[in-house]
């Protein structure tokens, strides 16, 4: 889909999206798409239905892999810090405004391990381009919502060796 802009209106995006450190067109997507979705929410149109996700790795049986098994489990724990350490390399800029200490909000931090475990998936087995670009969606996504709540936070997180309360837990 192509969007014509009137030229004040493209300076004034390509302004914006300096400002945040994004591209334009990543910025307009975000802003469109949070139009349409506050369209839906107002009753102006109707809902999405949500898209049929796509999960490689799990295949139904036991607990999912990007979630601690119950009971805690030291090695999953080792392995699952690292992955998140690998993702913020890889993508640091989308993943620049984590809060530190964000492993002790459940949210974050099922949010990460499932980021970090659908990225290991797909360097290993991946084979449909479309499983490719739905992980940056999800991931521009998140960074959306880390930008959104990195109000007042003071200190971001800074990869390394994992704390002791994630370690002993």
């Amino acid at each position: 889909m192509k969007v014509v802009l009137p030229d004040p209106v493209a300076d004034q995006l390509a302004e914006l999206a300096k400002a945040v450190q994004e591209s334009p067109s990543t910025l307009a997507a975000n802003m469109i798409r949070h139009g349409v979705a506050q369209a839906a929410k107002e009753g102006k149109i109707r809902p999405l239905r949500p898209a049929e996700a796509i999960v490689v790795g799990w295949r139904g049986a036991g607990r999912p892999s990007w979630l601690e098994p119950y009971g805690g489990d030291a090695a999953w724990r080792k392995r699952m810090w690292g992955e998140i350490v690998a993702l913020h390399g890889r993508y640091p800029k989308a993943l620049a405004q984590l809060k530190d200490e964000w492993w002790t909000e459940e949210l974050h931090t099922e949010i990460l391990c499932a980021l970090a475990s659908w990225r290991a998936e797909l360097d290993e087995k991946a084979q449909d381009p479309r499983e490719e670009i739905a992980f940056h969606v999800q991931l521009a996504d998140y960074a959306h919502r880390l930008q959104n709540e990195s109000t007042g936070i003071t200190t971001t997180w800074k990869p390394g060796a994992p704390p002791d309360d994630w370690a002993d837990e």
